[in-house]
């Protein structure tokens, strides 16, 4: 019998979401205020799923899809962009993410994405992007399969609704037929899709992993650009190019994000409040619990008593 699997998940917190994708590797970041709200539907069949995620507050993705795969990005929101690479993308186009290769995702309020993923051996033997992101813009093919796509998530949204076993063996190589002829359409266009902003995705790249190095010690936007031999308003515009805020909102929100996920793991470590503060470098407690009540809408005393 062929495999068919469909899950519906609800998420709480970024850091739940981001193991969402079965064999993604993958950080959510909470970037602005608001409890958070996500949720998850996957259609899994062999060798190809689809998918549909919704995100309600904004985050950013560091994402990188398994090796050997491609996977197609639509977004359905009407009215928020959302950027991978540094480029900004609306309703009307359609990316192409090469598996084994890390992205950048930053997702608005209200993101609603169709991600679906195929082994590449399975569109045969196409020839691989030659970047981690393609992309092309107001394809008709792209609105036609997208538009099937949705409807097989509508049909079978549960495990009730599930295909028999000769729809369960067909579909994925329907799925598969319709990718290879969405793959062939990005391909022609690829060179009228925007190139990525180099230099800006670059720039924030080489910062993120300084930041990374050296997670919950606190560095203001001067002492990093100084660290990367660039004005700092350059740094601001490479930040905002890339995930839609700036340097200095992003720095303490990357620390708060840590807090967070040591909180929401403090059944295990036992730590308390002004432990998991400190840590981070949030000397004063009351200014440390503002900001974090600001962006998840909970104080960091009710997620220790959630991690309970």
């Amino acid at each position: 019998m062929s495999e068919f699997r469909v899950t519906n998940a609800v998420f709480a917190d970024a850091s739940e979401q981001e193991g969402g994708l079965a064999g993604w590797s993958q950080r959510y970041s909470q970037l602005r205020p608001g409890r958070y709200q996500g949720t998850l539907q996957t259609l899994q069949f062999d060798g190809v799923s689809i998918s549909r995620e919704r995100v309600e507050v904004a985050v950013e993705e560091a994402t990188c899809p398994p090796e050997g795969s491609l996977v197609f990005l639509h977004s359905l929101a009407q009215r928020n962009a959302w950027r991978v690479n540094a480029v900004c993308l609306g309703s009307s186009e359609v990316s192409v993410l090469k598996g084994g290769h890390e992205v950048h995702a930053a997702l608005d309020e209200g993101s609603d994405v169709l991600i679906t993923m195929v082994d590449a051996a399975r569109l045969g033997g196409i020839a691989a992007p030659q970047s981690s992101v393609t992309t092309a813009q107001k394809l008709p093919e792209a609105e036609a399969v997208m538009g099937w796509f949705l409807t097989l998530m509508a049909a079978f949204a549960t495990e009730a609704g599930c295909p028999g076993d000769d729809l369960a063996r067909f579909l994925p190589e329907l799925i598969c037929d319709k990718l290879s002829f969405l793959y062939a359409a990005i391909m022609r266009r690829e060179g009228s899709g925007r190139a990525p902003s180099v230099h800006d995705y670059a720039l924030y790249r080489r910062a993120r992993e300084i930041v990374e190095d050296q997670p919950n010690e606190p560095m203001s936007v001067t002492a990093l650009a100084k660290r990367l031999s660039v004005p700092a308003e350059l740094l601001r515009f490479a930040f905002v190019e890339t995930v839609g805020i700036g340097p200095g909102a992003w720095l303490r929100q990357k620390r708060l994000d840590g807090a967070r996920r040591d909180l929401l793991a403090a059944r295990r470590s036992g730590i308390g409040v002004s432990d998991v503060a400190m840590k981070w470098g949030f000397w004063h407690l009351g200014r440390f619990s503002a900001y974090y009540a600001e962006l998840y809408g909970e104080t960091p005393s009710q997620t220790l008593g959630r991690s309970g």
